[in-house]
């Protein structure tokens, strides 16, 4: 019996330890934008971001630009469950260059929805 009661809650122990880890490995698709700045030198965009349900964090982001003009930025929930906010961050820093012209949230599908791009005539970042 004190087998199965300590096997048990190793089970118990490594579920529980999956389960908080995992979750943080899981692709936010509902990102909202609040608000950004870029800095005098135009070589970083500082944004804050949140989520669009009451349930739920983000902890950070992954840029799949792959080095050309655009940003494709994925954002990853807190670890500790679904509505822990363990790790959780609002404000997030993306480092541009001279020739980047768009800033895209991941949504639901694979697509991706602009949030952010250069004005060509003026080089101010705006909102679509």
């Amino acid at each position: 019996m004190k087998k199965f009661l300590i096997i048990l809650l190793a089970i118990v122990v490594v579920l529980s330890g999956l389960y908080f880890f995992g979750t943080g490995f899981l692709e936010r698709m509902d990102v909202l934008l609040y608000d950004y700045s870029v800095s005098e030198d135009g070589t970083k965009l500082t944004f804050s971001a949140g989520i669009m349900s009451s349930m739920g964090f983000i902890r950070g982001y992954k840029d799949n630009g792959g080095g050309v003009k655009p940003h494709y930025l994925t954002f990853y929930s807190t670890f500790g469950g679904l509505n822990s906010s363990f790790g959780a961050k609002s404000e997030f820093v993306l480092e541009l260059n001279e020739t980047d012209t768009e800033v895209y949230f991941k949504r639901a599908k694979g697509g991706y929805e602009l949030v952010l791009q250069k004005n060509a005539e003026t080089g101010v970042w705006e909102r679509p």
